[in-house]
């Protein structure tokens, strides 16, 4: 099959599907949907899961204020990054990204913590 790849944008959907679709077309076009209704799955886990990471950050950041510790905790951090990397190679998952989500929601948590012990 060949495919015009300077397209660049695509509606990839059965109903933007023509009658003179090809059978390679209709398959490939029901299989992306499939997979993006994997997809918009995940990505809702992670959305709750984000959630409940965050309001648990928000106890730690509660009780660091109550006790007078700093926002950031420069060893846990560095064992994060270390079992981090480790878990996404051992699951086939570039280190990169494993690192970015690290460095996003360490950031989002310590200034949250900041912001908490600011009293704001």
């Amino acid at each position: 099959m060949n495919v015009d790849k300077s397209v660049e944008n695509t509606e990839i959907s059965s109903a933007s599907l023509g009658a003179d679709a090809s059978d390679a077309v209709i398959e490939a076009t029901r299989e992306i949907e499939h997979l993006r209704e994997n997809i918009d799955e995940i990505d809702d886990e992670i959305v709750r899961l984000l959630a409940r990471r965050f309001r648990i950050t928000e106890k730690v950041g509660q009780l660091k204020a109550a006790a007078g510790f700093a926002a950031l905790d420069a060893a846990r951090e560095e064992r994060q990054l270390a079992r981090m990397s480790g878990l996404a190679v051992d699951c086939g998952l570039s280190p990169t990204i494993a690192h970015a989500y690290r460095d996003f929601v360490v950031t989002a948590s310590k200034k949250r913590h900041e912001d908490i012990a600011a009293g704001r």
